[in-house]
């Protein structure tokens, strides 16, 4: 979840990025002309006042939810704010609310706000930056008109835009706001640009970072860079095997080798997604993971054993499973330039022996793995294996796990 919310920013920041870049515009403008016009201990204290804080805010918070989610919808959203702000305004003084001009000029510029914004995501990508620019350029035309709207309403002739127009001040701040628009909206295309193509380069490394690491890894890393440092802990680790491999390859087509491979591979992610896997490795027939957590680590090869059972008897084979628990030596491993997350250890070696030794469909774990997981297990059989680079043989079980288990 850590790596989306850098990539994507958390549902709280896309509201507060909504109030801030969007909703708030007019109600700002709107609040800063009833203070110079009624004087701040006396707008302070009215509903109004209150109205344009909250409208925004509801409007902010729906949108910018819709968008954190991927449902976007600008038009209805941005009619939320004149909406509220409207109800409230009609219920305290109702005869007096057609008679301001900023009401009209509220619901104006949220319609066409929400229109740009609706046009924008059903536009291809060329036309991006252009409707970015009409965006900034009419939100910037809000300072115009409510600077109109302050004028006629302290010197009545400016209520003709011809005389409005006739002064030069009046041309000069205008011509300002608008070129301020232009130079904002430019802007603003140029670092929605860039934002887009860095959030496409990060989404696909963290796809890549996600093959070679994991998920949790990768979130563990993004946390505390020295959480892949070598350090020495207990694991739990399983090896499984599919048995016939070779010979049956043998026999195929590479396309068909692969893609039975990639259904192997494919079921124990979705096997290990709802486990605490640490870490899980692929070479060719055999898939390697491991374990903070004993029991949890012994549910989950158990489950991944017999969810493969019937995907490989489809292709006539089968496969052993080794589960075994100690300590490992485990982080970074590798050159300056190369590094692998790895496990080092006689923990992981007797693990893959374990797993060598187990029939197809057999389900094997060591002394220390039953010590642990007892009461989660039913033991079939013991015996006891010769193990490459052991100097006394390995006590293995054959178990199934209890219904509780």
């Amino acid at each position: 979840m850590l790596i989306e919310e850098r990539i994507r920013g958390t549902q709280k920041s896309s509201v507060i990025l909504e109030f801030l870049k969007n909703s708030f515009h007019f109600p700002l403008a709107n609040i800063l002309l009833e203070l110079v016009l009624e004087g701040p201990a006396h707008y302070i204290v009215s509903l109004d006042f209150y109205s344009s804080l909250l409208a925004p805010a509801v409007q902010a918070y729906y949108l910018g939810s819709w968008s954190y989610k991927g449902k976007p919808r600008p038009l209805l959203g941005n009619l939320i704010g004149p909406l509220i702000y409207s109800l409230v305004d009609m219920a305290v003084s109702a005869d007096e609310f057609f008679l301001m001009p900023f009401h009209y000029a509220y619901w104006g510029f949220a319609l066409a706000v929400g229109i740009i914004q609706e046009l924008r995501l059903r536009v291809g990508e060329r036309w991006q930056s252009a409707f970015i620019l009409v965006e900034n350029i009419l939100r910037s035309s809000i300072l115009a008109v409510m600077y109109w709207f302050m004028e006629k309403l302290t010197e009545p002739k400016y209520a003709d835009p011809a005389v409005f127009f006739n002064n030069r001040s009046h041309i000069f701040i205008l011509s300002a706001i608008l070129f301020l628009g232009i130079v904002v909206g430019l802007d603003d295309a140029r670092s929605q640009r860039f934002l887009s193509i860095l959030r496409d380069t990060a989404s696909r490394l963290q796809t890549f970072s996600n093959w070679l690491l994991g998920r949790n890894m990768l979130s563990m890393a993004m946390t505390d860079p020295d959480a892949l440092s070598l350090v020495r802990r207990e694991r739990t680790v399983m090896f499984m095997d599919i048995r016939g491999f070779t010979s049956w390859s043998e026999r195929q087509e590479p396309e068909v080798v692969v893609g039975m491979l990639n259904s192997f591979y494919a079921l124990s992610e979705s096997v290990f997604a709802t486990s605490g896997v640490i870490h899980t490795k692929y070479t060719a027939d055999e898939v390697m993971a491991f374990f903070a957590d004993a029991e949890d680590g012994l549910r989950s090869a158990y489950r991944m054993h017999t969810a493969c059972e019937g995907e490989l008897a489809a292709f006539g084979l089968s496969a052993g499973t080794g589960v075994h628990a100690g300590f490992v030596v485990e982080g970074l491993l590798g050159s300056n330039e190369v590094k692998r997350y790895e496990i080092i250890g006689d923990t992981v070696n007797t693990a893959k022996r374990i797993c060598s030794a187990a029939e197809g469909g057999e389900f094997l774990v060591s002394d220390e793995v039953l010590a642990k997981t007892g009461a989660l297990c039913v033991v079939l059989s013991s015996r006891e294996v010769s193990a490459k680079g052991k100097s006394a043989p390995l006590s293995v079980h054959s178990v199934r796990l209890t219904e509780e288990g």
